[in-house]
């Protein structure tokens, strides 16, 4: 299981409170939508947990409004891989 936080800009043409659609495409194929809003200087961010080991990419985009066609980021890949585990084993002589 991993926390993962998906961050970015919409520059000096976003306005607080613009939503942000973020689509995961996660291993397997299947995709995952998510939403946010941009604050008072564009910046925006979320955190999903993910619990599938493998390849993920994402995208962000923007709706086109009166004064700004629409955007998409460049998509971004990323890993995430299973968590380590230990076993223990005692042995007693009788």
């Amino acid at each position: 299981m991993a926390n993962v936080t998906f961050a970015g800009t919409v520059p000096a043409q976003a306005a607080a409170g613009e939503t942000v659609t973020i689509i995961v495409t996660l291993p397997g194929g299947t995709t995952a939508t998510l939403t946010t809003t941009t604050n008072a200087v564009g910046a925006y961010s979320i955190t999903e947990t993910f619990t599938v080991a493998g390849s993920y990419s994402a995208v962000a985009s923007v709706a086109a409004d009166t004064e700004y066609a629409a955007a998409t980021s460049p998509p971004v890949t990323f890993s995430i891989t299973l968590t380590n585990r230990t076993v223990t084993l005692n042995v007693t002589l009788s």
